[in-house]
């Protein structure tokens, strides 16, 4: 399995806003992990449609959490955020697989996708948040 670039500068992005806790810009996350600011700008519009993310359009305004991080299950932000959680062909609506009606290999990447999304559930965003609090307020001091 292997998040998409959207799904993590989503999650590194939720981790930013959580650590600063107030107001901040798409470029300055865009600057902190030294990606594209386009590409911040969509994951943080897909998060508010979520309802973790409120933005404020404007000069002064920006990004920020309007969710408890402790609320929110990192496996289930993933199974959101992610465009396809399709392992394989078989698990798109047309596969075109001979195998898919009956293949015993479906079954068993269909059990690996739930653990991993279990084992992804026994964390919160607020657990990753507090893990790297120290690392994620020195990205925006190495920025300055």
């Amino acid at each position: 399995m292997r998040l998409s670039r959207f799904t993590d500068i989503g999650l590194r992005a939720l981790m930013y806003l959580g650590a600063r806790g107030d107001r901040t810009s798409a470029r300055q996350v865009a600057e902190a992990y030294d990606v594209s600011k386009d590409h911040v700008i969509k994951s943080l519009q897909a998060l508010a449609g979520l309802g973790l993310v409120e933005s404020t359009p404007g000069r002064g305004g920006g990004f920020r959490l309007s969710c408890d991080p402790s609320d929110v299950r990192l496996g289930d932000l993933i199974r959101d955020l992610e465009p396809s959680m399709a392992l394989a062909e078989c698990f798109q609506a047309h596969s075109t697989c001979p195998l898919t009606p009956s293949c015993g290999l479906a079954g068993a990447l269909s059990d690996a996708e739930r653990a991993f999304i279990d084992a992804l559930n026994r964390r919160s965003l607020a657990d990753v948040i507090r893990a790297n609090r120290a690392q994620l307020v020195q990205l925006e001091v190495a920025r300055r």
